[in-house]
């Protein structure tokens, strides 16, 4: 063997030895809103500019998309590897057989209601047969649970009220101020947009929605078993930016700023910003608590939610079938998701400038 092709071989098998220790795992991660918001800082920008994703050895390219419905399905596609979406689509396909699973428990409480502005005529959800609901779009999380509530006072969401996509902030304030809409279906950082605006509303849930399961990460369970710890690794970079935003909310203002330019408004004085932003991020924060729970770690899911969350969707007809909940999701990487030093998270948040 002469002394090129040994220094050959030598130098391919020091590539071979340090590939696995610089490779990341590339992820495909679906917001559920059109542009990253705000409010999705602690479950997208926090978690990535501050590396905890990077740092774990994941590449993880988050990208805004139309409503949970939709994203769920590019994950069953395999378009994805993850979203953070509500749970209707998820039971819906996993009772067809699809292949994806809830593995992370990220809002503890439900987000979704209807709404009307203060001084509506529409008292109660039963008023609003003939009137017309505006929605982000048609494959929004918010519009099924919406036509769910309204099936539960016997109406048929599909013949008895019209249906109208104005999407979320400026577009949505104009059309309640033209009246084109008469209530509006969201979730509560959408209506925090709106009272930065100056409306104020009056809400409706039903008994059954405000048990509802809430926004979950819905992993792609092939891409699970190919890329074994991957959703442990993405799950807890989300629980570090929870409580990363949990500590300090202005700094993840700031660092989603960082991150998405285009999201800080440039026609208000930057105080004024960053004080609605916060209104905006406050809309959801509350939810991500763990202090109360039932489980009170990072991402874990309770039987009872999901016999709740099951009967509810059965009983509105969106799903025919009540089979073991455990079908839906799992608690199995809980455990090592909450491993990690919460203090020293704490800390960094506190002196973050």
């Amino acid at each position: 063997m002469t002394i090129f092709t040994r220094c050959l071989c030598f130098a391919l098998l020091l590539l071979i030895c340090a590939e696995p220790a610089s490779a990341q795992t590339r992820i495909r991660y679906l917001l559920t809103s059109p542009s990253p918001n705000v409010a999705e800082a602690a479950h997208s920008s926090v978690p990535e500019m501050l590396g905890y994703w990077k740092d774990a050895g994941l590449d993880v390219e988050v990208k805004p998309f139309n409503g949970s419905t939709g994203a769920t399905q590019v994950v069953i596609s395999g378009s994805a590897e993850f979203t953070i979406a509500s749970p209707e689509a998820l039971l819906v396909a996993r009772q067809e057989g699809a292949n994806i699973l809830g593995i992370y428990n990220h809002v503890r409480e439900p987000i979704y209601t209807i709404a009307v502005v203060k001084d509506s005529s529409v008292q109660k959800i039963e008023d609003l047969k003939g009137k017309t609901i505006g929605v982000l779009s048609l494959s929004s999380g918010a519009t099924a649970v919406a036509k769910a509530m309204l099936r539960g006072v016997g109406y048929d969401p599909e013949k008895d009220v019209k249906w109208l996509p104005i999407g979320l902030g400026p577009q949505a304030a104009n059309a309640l101020k033209s009246n084109q809409v008469d209530a509006i279906a969201m979730w509560d950082w959408a209506y925090a947009i709106l009272e930065n605006a100056g409306f104020q509303f009056r809400h409706f849930e039903t008994p059954g929605t405000s048990k509802l399961l809430s926004l979950m990460a819905i992993a792609n369970v092939d891409f699970m078993k190919a890329n074994p710890g991957a959703a442990t690794k993405f799950a807890q970079g989300i629980a570090k930016g929870t409580l990363f935003t949990l500590t300090n909310p202005e700094a993840a203002v700031r660092i989603h700023w960082q991150k998405y330019p285009a999201s800080k408004p440039t026609n208000i004085p930057e105080d004024q910003a960053l004080r609605e932003a916060v209104h905006v991020l406050q809309a959801r924060l509350s939810k991500y608590k763990l202090e109360g729970r039932a489980d009170p770690r990072f991402g874990a899911f309770t039987r009872d939610e999901w016999i709740a969350t099951q009967g509810f969707f059965f009983d509105v007809g969106v799903i025919n079938k009540k089979p073991d909940v455990g079908e839906y999701y799992t608690n199995d990487l809980i455990d090592d998701i909450n491993r990690f030093d919460k203090t020293a998270i704490v800390k960094k948040a506190e002196v973050y400038r």
